[in-house]
Order: structure tokens, then sequence, then C-alpha cells
């Protein structure tokens, strides 16, 4: 009987990819971070939130600056008539130009952006990066730097706009003794859970991060000093509430609450000078026994 042969051909080809359009910030405070284009709609671009679908906290960009949209399969940038000029490759476009993969986009000559067109496994890819830039390793909650940077554009936001702002800072209360205690993969665990306390309880808008070693800043658009002082209030009261357990012992811990708002500042209205009257608080909340918020002070 002659054998029975199987013939085994090439294997088909998979269909390409769909890919997607993608901006990616390369300078200023959210390098890295990237922007999904939408195909069903137009995608705006600027500084106010209101008007815009992508919004940059820079004073050079107009407040609805340029769109990009989808045509026939093909994207287009259209400057909005802004005051500074929208360039493609380091050439101001008159009204429109339509992008191709790897072209550099730059906004009012300082948000500088680099259109794309990638797979999902791409982006995905370029989220991580990102990601592992602005993330504390430990909590997933923003690290020192992006603070840093949020901080910023938010102080910018509230002097241009003219709103509150207010910032708290917490500090975990005798963390080393947690540490000495129960181990520090214990102390580790205590600060992811004040943060994924915290994380679970404050608004989408509010900016939250670990601003080091057991020290979390929050920093809360649109809020006056005396809602502040409730906020705080409201997260000591979250983490005094119940004990954090690992691996099956309950741990008890508490924080001391630093509040300061914009309007705490005088004329001088900028990060360092917040920071420090924040910080000066928090030290008194620490000196005055702890677990407990202190909104008021010499400054």
């Amino acid at each position: 009987m002659a054998r029975e042969r199987t013939l085994v051909g090439a294997a088909a080809p998979q269909s390409a990819q769909p890919k997607m359009a993608v901006l990616t910030v390369q300078s200023g405070l959210e390098a890295g971070r990237v922007y999904v284009l939408a195909r069903d709609k137009a995608n705006t671009l600027g500084r106010e939130e209101d008007e815009c679908t992508i919004t940059f906290e820079d004073a050079r960009l107009s407040r609805l600056h340029a769109r990009v949209i989808s045509v026939n399969g093909e994207w287009m940038l259209t400057d909005q008539g802004s005051t500074n000029g929208t360039f493609v490759n380091d050439v101001r476009i008159e009204k429109h130009s339509q992008l191709s993969d790897g072209d550099r986009v730059v906004l009012g000559g300082s948000v500088s952006l680099r259109f794309a067109l990638v797979t999902a496994e791409e982006r995905d890819a370029l989220m991580r990066v990102y990601e592992a830039a602005v993330r504390d390793g430990l909590t997933g909650v923003l690290n020192r730097k992006a603070l840093d940077q949020r901080l910023l554009a938010e102080l910018a936001f509230a002097v241009r706009h003219d709103t509150p702002l207010s910032l708290v800072l917490l500090d975990v209360d005798h963390f080393k003794k947690v540490n000495d205690t129960y181990g520090h993969p214990a102390g580790d665990a205590v600060l992811r859970e004040v943060a994924a306390r915290l994380t679970r309880a404050l608004r989408i808008e509010d900016v939250f991060g670990r601003y080091g070693g057991e020290e979390f800043l929050i920093v809360a658009r649109e809020i006056t000093l005396e809602q502040g002082a409730q906020l705080a209030e409201r997260m000591r009261v979250l983490i005094d509430s119940s004990p954090i357990v690992f691996e099956g012992t309950p741990i008890h811990v508490s924080a001391s609450f630093g509040v300061a708002s914009l309007a705490c500042c005088g004329a001088t209205r900028d990060a360092p000078a917040l920071l420090s009257i924040v910080d000066a608080r928090l030290y008194d909340a620490k000196h005055a026994g702890r677990n407990r918020v202190v909104a008021q002070g010499t400054r």
C-alpha cells in the first residue's frame, strides 16, 4: 500500500495588523506621553481644556491651536489661526498639511510631537515606556519628577485663570517603626495600601504621587485652603480607620497632613513658595502629636 503523504505548505501569511495614529510628546512636561488619535472625530490641540481634546499647559499655544482629522484614510493637520504657528518638519504650515509616519509636529514653537502610525502592540510599548518614566515603582502613583512637572503645570493654570489651588502633603507616622517591627516587605505593603486608598478616594482631576520615602503629595485644582483642609481630614480618617493587613497581621498606621493654598503665598505665587509653606505645616502637624491636619501657620 502506498504511504499516504501529507503535503506541508508554507503557512498562510497573516494579515498585517491594523495601524492607528498617535502623537508622542517629544519635549516639555509630558515628554513620552502618547495620545491616540480618534478616526471618527476631530482631534483638537491647544491649551484650553473646554475646547480641546488634547491640551498642553503652555502659554505660547493658542486656546484652540490646531486639529488633526482623518480624511479618506489620510491624516490632515490644520492650523486654527494660531498666533505662534504650527510646524511640520520645521516648516510652518499655511493652513493644511498631510501627515506622514514619523513627521515632527511643533505647536507654537515650543510643544514638540512626533506623528506615527503604529500597531496596538507598538502603542502599548510606547505607553509602557512613558508609564515607567512617570510612575513610582513601588506604589504605582506618580513619582517625584512627574509630580514636580505636574505641579508647575497646575500652578500656571491657576495663575492664568485666577482659580484656587491647594497642596496636601502627608507623611505616614512612625514609618521606621513599622519597618523595624514587621520588616521592610511589610513597610512596602503599607505604602502601597496607603497610596491605593487615597487614589480610590481622590477626584480624577487631582494630581497624586509619592513625594519621597513615606511622603505623598496631592495637588488639588480649584480647591480653597478650607476645602483642602477638609480633603486632608477625609484622607486622614481613611488611613486611620482600619488596619493594613500584611500576611495575616493587622498593622495600624496613621498619617500627618500639612495643607497650603496658592492664596497663602502672597505675591510669590510659585512652586518653591507653596511647597515651603505646606512642608512647614506638615512639620507642625508631626510635632503637635501626629495623626492630624494643620492648615494654618505663621505663613
